[in-house]
């Protein structure tokens, strides 16, 4: 494992900020590995899990030494050592871990609120902001100290919040990105959406709205015939018949678009001390960190078990996890450096983009990604129903971020009083108490609010 060295001119530094991910890491080794751009690249992997970061690191140095690649990886558990002239930055990172969004699901459940993934809305997404927000700045903070010509992609939770705080705080170039956006743009996923063949369906430019509630707003065949009612007469998912029924909009990524609708949030079976686990309507449950930490662990094993057996170990052997197909940060740092002008979903503030949402929202609308950045592509108002639930939805996720990088009390009260969820389901002196009880759950991983 090598230390970091002094950055040559002209080569390609990708540092990830929360390196020692399972999640995250294989597949974006998996995608550099795979693309000439990044011969001679330096990974700089940084975490603050000397054990989890070590294990990447070898997982990632024998991949390479496999494939035949001189891709240097390199450690260290300094974040601004590992940001120094980068020419890439990207952040993963979950603060607390499993056992922080286990209470982000536990905690709300024990006042009747329940809901589905709890990471990017409601209660859980609030706190899961207040935890990591402040890192994800303090990333953009550093990069435009220490490598301001950077692009920097944020992959942590909730995306709405962090590209909102990486905005407000540095001058870099930053975005967000979401393993659910690539699908509008993947030729296969629509064609079977629509039950045609790839060459049939035209890739729409008019998707938006903000992450984990987007949809595609338009979507035609090649023949100019409107291709929504037939994926509305195709569709198994109720939640997607009555978006296209109440919206005209196709949703990807639907069981998140359930958060964003508090009449979408109900149990099916009785509430017995433990939330996770437990069925919702529309045939889903509520994350269960037991089988998220099993999942963690099959990559742990994997990487040990390399590390263990002494054999040569390719790109084959890798397991595909169910994280490769959404991580799309090769593709977009690919097209950087090659200059493409290629097209990606991106999260990005709003500045006009989606004129009946609030200027300071962040978005994930198109964008075409070249030499100079990532330049998003206006799409036009939405729905008037969708904006007017999307623009509360925004106005709370800016509250979010205010209160995460403040440490303000005040401001969090207000963030969770203006909750949908929250507000549909709790009188506001029980709103308090849950406040109060997850800040002190929470209370390690909180600095700024004073503890």
């Amino acid at each position: 494992m090598a230390s970091i060295k002094e950055v040559n001119v002209g080569n390609v530094v990708v540092a990830v900020i929360g390196g020692g991910s399972s999640m995250f890491v294989p597949a974006l080794v998996r995608g550099m590995l795979e693309v000439d751009a990044f011969a001679g690249a330096e990974l700089r992997l940084m975490d603050v899990d000397r054990d989890r970061l070590a294990v990447m690191a070898d997982l990632a140095t024998k991949l390479s030494q496999a494939e035949g690649r001189d891709l240097e990886v390199v450690t260290t558990l300094d974040q601004r050592e590992a940001l120094s002239g980068v020419t890439f930055a990207i952040v993963a990172i979950s603060v607390g871990g499993m056992a922080a969004w286990e209470s982000d699901i536990e905690v709300p459940g024990r006042s009747g609120v329940f809901m589905h993934i709890a990471d990017s809305i409601g209660p859980g997404g609030i706190f899961r902001a207040l935890r990591n927000t402040p890192v994800v700045a303090s990333v953009a903070r550093h990069l435009a100290e220490v490598a301001p010509s950077a692009f920097l992609f944020n992959y942590t939770n909730p995306a709405s919040a962090n590209a909102m705080a990486m905005a407000k705080v540095s001058p870099v170039r930053s975005l967000s990105l979401c393993s659910c956006s690539p699908r509008p743009f993947q030729r296969e996923w629509l064609a079977e959406l629509v039950g045609v063949g790839q060459g049939d369906v035209v890739v729409p430019m008019k998707v938006g709205g903000i992450n984990h509630c987007t949809g595609i707003l338009e979507l035609q065949l090649r023949d100019g015939t409107d291709a929504t009612p037939i994926v509305r007469e195709r569709q198994g998912s109720e939640v997607v018949r009555w978006a296209i029924d109440t919206f005209g909009v196709i949703p990807y990524c639907w069981e998140h678009w359930t958060e964003f609708f508090p009449q979408l949030q109900r149990l099916v079976a009785p509430y017995q001390g433990r939330a996770e686990g437990l069925p919702m309507r529309y045939g889903r449950h509520i994350y269960d960190m037991d089988q998220q930490r099993q999942r963690v662990r099959g990559w742990e094993e994997v990487a040990k078990s390399w590390a263990a057996d002494g054999r040569e170990h390719k790109l084959a052997d890798l397991p595909h996890g169910p994280e490769d197909e959404g991580i799309v940060v090769v593709e977009v740092m690919e097209a950087v450096l090659e200059d493409r002008a290629e097209r990606f979903v991106v999260n990005v503030p709003n500045r006009g983009l989606v004129p009946n949402l609030p200027e300071t929202a962040v978005v994930e609308v198109p964008a075409l990604v070249n030499a100079e950045g990532a330049h998003p592509i206006g799409i036009g108002p939405l729905p008037g129903g969708l904006a007017a639930v999307l623009s509360r939805h925004a106005l709370v996720q800016e509250l979010t971020a205010d209160a995460a990088l403040s440490g303000d009390k005040r401001l969090l009260r207000q963030a969770m009083t203006a909750d949908p969820l929250l507000d549909a389901t709790l009188e506001p002196s029980e709103i308090e108490a849950l406040m109060n009880e997850m800040l002190k759950v929470n209370a390690s991983f909180l600095p700024q609010f004073g503890h």
